[in-house]
């Protein structure tokens, strides 16, 4: 049983959690998605649980349980060994090959990996080798931070029945909607006011729920703010009353009040929530004319025979395979990589905003100087701009390598959305954000007219989008 009694933490921001509980086993084979805003602390909450962070009060005891721990971004210390010689120096014995063999069917994965370097192999390789290394530990509960990013929609197919048939139990952080829709049977919410939420259902239903607890909670915390606001009224206009003035009447009241007063529920905390600024309407018509004749990497060819058009309102998907060029394909649109034999042409390339899949931020610079630098945007309209991306006056002065993944995810679309962009380019826009970040974004960006090429393995993001074409890319 892993056990955790009244569990407070602290991150760098102050408190995270507190008084928290959360039990667990391995034979009840639960599959809970812990979710909550970004900077909530749930990466903190997975490694308190495995030992790896020590609370600030409370307790985590562990008995008769095996950890094992997928961490958000997977990483070998030795690029250059092969799959074989990292999982063989993982085994306590050398006559444990055995389980090297059976975690490689549980992953689905030939012998031929054993053989590659751990440097060259893909995300989705990565993240089943990972978890080859896990098996071999033999874990009872699993868990898992963000391991659906960087996976292409095979890949994230395969970890869904992965999970489901994992002979154990399983908690996961994740912003992937539909994975955890698919996979979870019991949501954790770490929540505004510091505590954990339980609800016993799916995703979908999740959301209706908590809707309805946060309705009744503020229902409850109004109504009892009206009596309070009553009898102060009361007692105001009443306490010197001949009428009431040496009678029980007033003291009763007053008794009533300061009861009340001890017992008033606290205010429910809303989401907090992004403000996106509209982009302009623009001029309808084509905003890119693209043919590529051959894209190469040396002697590998990553993109041949492509040619096509996109008007304004279109939203694109770049579809296909991880190693199939997508992010290769984004880059020669946004005028990034002009090595190929063909043509782009933009309508108006300083229009083109492109969102890469990875932080592509001056880590050095401060929030305030890395926004203005990037939207010739004057000192007060940037800050009032960033405001409304959730970053508050004390951290306009932060360092960006300071920041959480989402924060930086956050300063990014800010940016990009400062410059008023009439084509949108957005490789795996949602990652990193939180799943409410999420929702906002998604509602913004239907409500825009410009054109947009997305790279995405978010189903639930592009279907709520509504992708009016796709562009298939094999290996």
């Amino acid at each position: 049983m892993l056990l955790a009694k009244n569990l407070s933490y602290e991150g760098r921001d102050g408190l995270l959690f507190d008084n928290v509980d959360i039990s667990l086993d391995g034979s009840s084979k639960k599959r809970v998605a812990l979710v909550g805003k970004n900077g909530c602390g749930k990466t903190s909450l997975l490694k308190l649980l495995k030992g790896e962070y020590e609370p600030r009060s409370g307790s985590v005891s562990c008995v008769r349980e095996v950890i094992g721990f997928l961490p958000q971004e997977i990483t070998f210390p030795k690029p250059e060994q092969t799959v074989g010689e990292y999982l063989n120096s993982k085994l306590e014995e050398e006559w444990m090959s055995y389980k090297t063999d059976m975690a490689l069917e549980e992953v689905n994965l030939t012998q031929d990996i054993l053989s590659v370097e751990v440097g060259k192999i893909s995300g989705g390789q990565k993240v089943r080798v990972a978890l080859m290394e896990l098996l071999i530990l033999e874990p009872t509960i699993l868990m898992m931070d963000e391991p659906t990013n960087h996976l292409d929609r095979e890949s994230i197919e395969w970890l869904k029945s992965f999970v489901k048939n994992f002979n154990g139990s399983v908690i996961m952080v994740s912003h992937d909607r539909d994975f955890i829709n698919t996979v979870a049977n019991q949501i954790f919410e770490i929540t505004g006011d510091k505590k954990i939420e339980s609800y016993g259902m799916s995703y979908d239903k999740f959301l209706i729920e908590r809707y309805n607890r946060y309705q009744k909670a503020l229902s409850m915390y109004e109504f009892s703010q009206r009596e309070r606001v009553e009898l102060e009224d009361w007692l105001r206009e009443n306490a010197n009353h001949p009428k009431y003035k040496f009678t029980s009447t007033v003291a009763q009241k007053k008794k009533a009040l300061e009861r009340m007063e001890k017992g008033i529920p606290p205010e429910p905390v809303a989401d907090p929530r992004i403000k996106m600024r509209d982009l302009e309407g623009c001029v309808k018509g084509n905003v890119l004319a693209l043919k590529i004749e051959k894209k190469s990497f040396g002697d590998r060819e990553i993109l041949k025979d492509i040619e096509f058009r996109v008007s304004s309102g279109e939203r694109c998907l770049i579809n296909g395979p991880n190693g199939s060029g997508k992010t290769t394909l984004m880059n020669i649109i946004a005028g990034q990589d002009k090595d190929f034999t063909g043509s782009s042409i933009l309508r108006n390339p300083d229009k083109v905003g492109y969102l890469q899949q990875f932080c592509n931020l001056n880590t050095d610079n401060s929030v305030i100087d890395e926004f203005c630098s990037k939207t010739m945007t004057d000192y007060t309209l940037s800050r009032s701009i960033l405001a409304s991306f959730l970053f508050p006056a004390e951290y306009m002065d932060e360092k960006i390598k300071k920041l959480s993944f989402g924060q930086q995810r956050r300063l990014e679309l800010a940016i990009l959305l400062a410059n008023k962009p009439d084509l949108l380019l957005l490789d795996e826009p949602t990652n990193h954000l939180d799943i409410f970040i999420r929702e906002d974004l998604e509602n913004f960006l239907i409500d825009q007219s410009v054109a947009m090429i997305i790279i995405s393995h978010d189903k639930y993001f592009l279907d709520k989008l509504g992708i009016t074409r796709n562009i298939e890319l094999s290996l």
